[in-house]
C-alpha cells in the first residue's frame, strides 16, 4: 500500500499524511455536522445547543489535569509502560472529576446568565460529559504516543460519525431541540467507553492498573500542559463561552457557524501538529528534534497561506449555500476567523515542538500571553461589535500566541524566524524526490488509472 511504503521511508512523513487524511475526512464530517446542526435548529436554537455544550466541555477538558498530554510524552519515552500510564491517568481524572462538576454546577446559572431556564437545567446535565471524558477521551492517547496512528486516527473519527447519527435521529424522530440532541450525544460518547477499551487493550503493552509511583512525574508534565491549555482553551472558546452569558441565543448561533466554517482549514494544519510531539520527543538528540520542529513549522506556514486564500475567496459563497440564508450575518465575522485558523494551525505546530522538547511552560507562557490579549480586547469589543467583535479579538489573541511562540522556539530550540517559517530550496527538492518515488506505487494502488 502507498502508506506503507512512505512509513517505511519516511515515518514522520507517513503518520503526517495519514493524520491529514483523517482530519479531511473529520472536516467532512465536521462539515455535515455543522449544516445539520444549523439547518436543523436554526439560528436560535444553533445557539442555545452551543450554550448547553460550551461550558462542560471546556470544564471536561480542564478535569483531565493535563494527562493527555502526559500520557503522549510519557508513552513515547517508555513504550512499554504505557498501560501503566494509561490507567494512572484515568484513574486520577476520575477522582478529579467530582470537584470540577460539583463547581460547574452551582457556578451555571452564572454562566449561563443570558439563557432561558429550559438551557440552564440541559447545561447542567451535561456535566456528565466530565467522566465520559476522562474514559472515552483518555483512551486513545498511548497510541499516539507509540505512533500507532492508524487505530489513533480510526478512533478520532467515530464520535463525530456519531453526532451526525445523532441530529440524523433527531429529525427522523422529529426531536429537533437542542436539549434532545445534546442529551442523545452523551448517551452516544458513553457507549463508546466498550469498543475504544477493546482496541486499546489490543495493541497497549499491559497491565492497566493505576501505579502510583507515576502520579508524581505525570502531574509535574501534565499540570503545565494544562495550565497551557486553560488560557489554551479560553483563546478558543472564551468568545462564545461570554457570548452565552451576555448576549441572545441567536448571535451565538451566527458566531458559531463563522467558527465552523473557518475550521475548514484545521484539518491539514493541525495534521503536522499532532505528530510533533512524539517526534521531537524520540529524536535521538537536541539537534534532531529541533530539524524536525523547523520542518513541520516551515511546511504548515506554507500551507496556512494556500488554505486561508482559499476559504476567505470562498467564504460569501459557502455560508450561505452550506448553512442556509438565515445564517449571511456571519459572513463578516467568518472572514475575520478564517486567517486567525491559519495562525492557530501554526501555533499548533510550535506549541507540540516545545512540549517534544520537555518545555511546557513555554508554551504556557505564550498562551497566557494572548489570553491576556483576547480578554482586554473581548471586552473593548464584544458588546458594541458583536459576533465581529469577538472574531476580532480572536485573531489578536491567536496573534500574540504566535510571536512569544516564535520568539521561545528560538530560545529553547536555536531555530531562527527564517528557518520555522519560510520553505527551503531542500524542503521543495525532497519533496519532488518523494512523490517521484511514489507515483509509481499510486498508479498500481489505483489500478494505473492515472
Amino acid at each position: 500500500m502507498l502508506w506503507r511504503k512512505l512509513h517505511g521511508t519516511n515515518e514522520f512523513a507517513a503518520n503526517t499524511v495519514l493524520t491529514a487524511g483523517a482530519n479531511v475526512v473529520l472536516a467532512g464530517l465536521g462539515m455535515v455536522s455543522g449544516i445539520l446542526a444549523a439547518r436543523l435548529l436554526g439560528p436560535h436554537g444553533r445557539g442555545e445547543l452551543a450554550a448547553i455544550q460550551s461550558w462542560p466541555s471546556f470544564i471536561a477538558s480542564l478535569a483531565m489535569l493535563g494527562m493527555p498530554e502526559a500520557i503522549v510524552y510519557y508513552s513515547a519515552r517508555d513504550q512499554a509502560a504505557a498501560g501503566r500510564y494509561l490507567g494512572s491517568a484515568i484513574v486520577l481524572a476520575l477522582i478529579s472529576s467530582v470537584p470540577f462538576m460539583v463547581a460547574a454546577y452551582l457556578l451555571m446559572p452564572l454562566l449561563l446568565h443570558a439563557q432561558t431556564p429550559t438551557i440552564l437545567w440541559a447545561g447542567r446535565w451535561y456535566l456528565l460529559l466530565v467522566p465520559i471524558f476522562a474514559l472515552v477521551g483518555l483512551f486513545a492517547h498511548p497510541l499516539r504516543g507509540r505512533s500507532d496512528f492508524a487505530p489513533w486516527n480510526l478512533m478520532r473519527l467515530i464520535p463525530n460519525s456519531l453526532w451526525i447519527c445523532v441530529l440524523v435521529l433527531a429529525w427522523l424522530w422529529s426531536r429537533a431541540t437542542p436539549t434532545f440532541v445534546a442529551a442523545a450525544n452523551l448517551v452516544a460518547l458513553a457507549l463508546l467507553i466498550f469498543p475504544f477499551a477493546r482496541i486499546v487493550t489490543g495493541r497497549v503493552p499491559g497491565p492497566f492498573t493505576p501505579d502510583p509511583q507515576k502520579l508524581p512525574s505525570m502531574l509535574h508534565y501534565g499540570l503545565p500542559c494544562m495550565m497551557t491549555g486553560v488560557p489554551q482553551m479560553l483563546n478558543l472558546r472564551l468568545d462564545q463561552m461570554l457570548m452565552a452569558a451576555l448576549l441572545p441565543a441567536r448571535a451565538l448561533g451566527l458566531y458559531v457557524v463563522a467558527v465552523a466554517w473557518s475550521g475548514a482549514a484545521a484539518p491539514l494544519l493541525n495534521a503536522v501538529g499532532v505528530v510533533t510531539t512524539p517526534a521531537v520527543a524520540s529524536a535521538k538528540d537536541h539537534a534532531q528534534g529541533a530539524r524536525r520542529l523547523a520542518a513541520g513549522a516551515r511546511g504548515t506556514a506554507v500551507l496556512a497561506v494556500v488554505l486561508c486564500l482559499a476559504l476567505a475567496v470562498l467564504t460569501p459563497f459557502a455560508i450561505v449555500v452550506l448553512f442556509g440564508e438565515g445564517f449571511r450575518a456571519s459572513i463578516p465575522a467568518a472572514l475575520v476567523l478564517v486567517p486567525a485558523a491559519g495562525v492557530l494551525g501554526l501555533n499548533l505546530v510550535l506549541q507540540e515542538g516545545l512540549r517534544g522538547m520537555g518545555r511546557p511552560y513555554a508554551a504556557l507562557q505564550a498562551e497566557l500571553a494572548g489570553l491576556v490579549v483576547t480578554v482586554v480586547a473581548l471586552a473593548a469589543m464584544l458588546r458594541p461589535m458583536g459576533i465581529i467583535g469577538a472574531a476580532i479579538a480572536s485573531l489578536l489573541g491567536y496573534s500574540t500566541v504566535l510571536a512569544v511562540l516564535l520568539i521561545n522556539v528560538r530560545r529553547y530550540a536555536g531555530i531562527s524566524l527564517h528557518e520555522l517559517v519560510f520553505p527551503q530550496l531542500a524542503d521543495v527538492r525532497l519533496t519532488v524526490e518523494r512523490l517521484s518515488t511514489l507515483v509509481p506505487e499510486l498508479r498500481s494502488v489505483t489500478g494505473n488509472s492515472l
